[in-house]
């Protein structure tokens, strides 16, 4: 059997109960609503991604295409005039709107450029002497190949790009030839970017590109915020020969799609789980005082008749399996309707809180005091199986009785007639227990009326 304590917290258990399971279910919907928001975004971000990454790539090998002829030429006609130089360079420049200039290094100094005009500081350039450019030149002989560099900063102004390609001459079957020197095309990178459609935000995402010099995600971020690739939604590679960058991208700010991953699923669940839990409290609250106010005296606060007599019951079904005996008093207080008649109710009122208060004071704990009718007290209590240990509780409820109230300077003499039942040498069932205890309490009642 569940004790009425238990009882009392079961419906908070419950409550509980549910709360969890709201929270269970409200974060598995999110959880799905977040995965599906996810991958529509990343879909939509690859997407986004391989159209800039093929514009890209498309405008940076138009250009190194232009380049070819350069490298074809001199490699059959290493032996390169002026006059053929300038027109070669210019009909490459024409076909671009991004290069900024040529230049030819034979053994790795600069002899040619195109368009001279502000770049004459260049002609006699030695790329062996420089510390800054050696590096990316030795690279591109070393691989035999073009080697994009950049982008960086031009003196000339904006940022470039420079493709140097080794160009070998009287090429053999095996091998690549005699090293002539480099050939080299700056491009201007902020043009070529804008044709190729490149913003910080594109279609909702942010974008940043990372692999300066061409060494991919081991270079550093050239364009857009580093703390994309601390989490990107898509990477992806742009490749050009010997070498590519990576572009990353993620959901721009607080984007809609992305607050709508995070934001109304639990905004709204949470908010009905709240509404529901605060109603589920306020009925078990409800219930709990509407309950207590039908078990208890609402002038005493003691359990009322209807709450003795379950515990009476409860105490016989433990009998029957414990053989626990107990007793049962009826306590009927004498000459109360002249206290009422000859003081008021308002007497009669604190003179019933008084004997109810007195009484709980030589009761046990375990005990249940009730008020059961307009001046009529019952008293149970387990472990009593005698008549002679009921009078000795009878005799402490008249000690407790017997010192007179005192309302508003009048003292008020208190007595009460006690019956008792025990259980089961008197009754073995609740209605002749509640005879047997009734009997004894007019018994009392009419040897107290014969005294006065």
């Amino acid at each position: 059997m569940l004790s009425p304590r238990f009882r009392r917290y079961l419906p908070y258990l419950a409550i509980f109960v549910v709360v969890c399971a709201g929270v269970a279910i409200t974060e598995t919907v999110q959880r799905m609503v977040s995965d599906r928001t996810y991958q529509v975004r990343r879909i939509e971000a690859l997407g986004t991604i391989a159209q800039l990454r093929a514009r890209i790539e498309s405008e940076i090998n138009s250009v190194l295409y232009l380049s070819h002829g350069l490298i074809s030429y001199v490699t059959i006609y290493p032996e390169v005039e002026p006059r053929q130089w300038s027109e070669l360079s210019r009909e490459i420049i024409r076909g671009s709107d991004y290069v900024r200039n040529i230049g030819l290094a034979p053994d790795n100094v600069i002899s040619f450029i195109y368009p001279q005009a502000g770049n004459e500081a260049a002609i006699g350039f030695d790329y062996e002497k420089s510390e800054k450019q050696w590096p990316a030149v030795s690279k591109a002989i070393a691989s035999g190949g073009m080697v994009l560099a950049g982008p960086l900063r031009l003196v000339q102004g904006g940022n470039g790009l420079i493709a140097r390609t080794p160009i070998y001459t009287n090429p053999v079957s095996q091998g690549r030839g005699e090293y002539w020197g480099l050939a080299s095309v700056v491009i201007d990178s902020d043009a070529l970017f804008a044709a190729a459609g490149l913003e910080s935000v594109i279609n909702g995402y942010q974008i940043a590109i990372r692999g300066q010099d061409g060494l991919g995600a081991a270079g550093q971020v050239f364009y857009g915020d580093e703390s994309v690739f601390d989490a990107p939604l898509v990477e992806m590679s742009i490749e050009f020969p010997n070498g590519n960058w990576v572009v990353g991208a993620i959901p721009a700010g607080d984007s809609e799609a992305l607050w709508l991953s995070k934001g109304p699923v639990r905004l709204l669940a949470y908010s009905i789980l709240i509404v529901l839990v605060s109603l589920l409290v306020a009925l078990v609250r409800l219930y709990h005082t509407s309950h207590g106010e039908a078990m208890h005296d609402a002038l005493t606060g003691l359990p009322n008749r209807r709450l003795m007599l379950e515990r009476v019951n409860q105490l016989i079904g433990l009998h029957d399996r414990t053989g626990l005996s107990f007793a049962l008093y009826f306590i009927d207080l004498n000459e109360f309707k002249p206290v009422n008649d000859h003081y008021g109710h308002l007497a009669g009122d604190e003179l019933l809180k008084t004997v109810g208060h007195r009484l709980s004071r030589v009761i046990r704990g375990s005990d249940t005091l009730a008020r059961t009718g307009g001046d009529e007290f019952m008293l149970l209590q387990a472990g009593v199986d005698t008549a002679e240990n009921a009078r000795i509780v009878i005799a402490k409820i008249q000690q407790a009785l017997s010192e007179p109230l005192v309302y508003r300077g009048k003292e008020i003499q208190i007595s009460a007639a006690v019956g008792y039942a025990v259980f089961p040498v008197d009754a073995e069932d609740l209605d002749e227990l509640i005879r047997v205890a009734d009997d004894r309490m007019y018994t009392a009642k009419k040897e107290y009326k014969a005294l006065v």
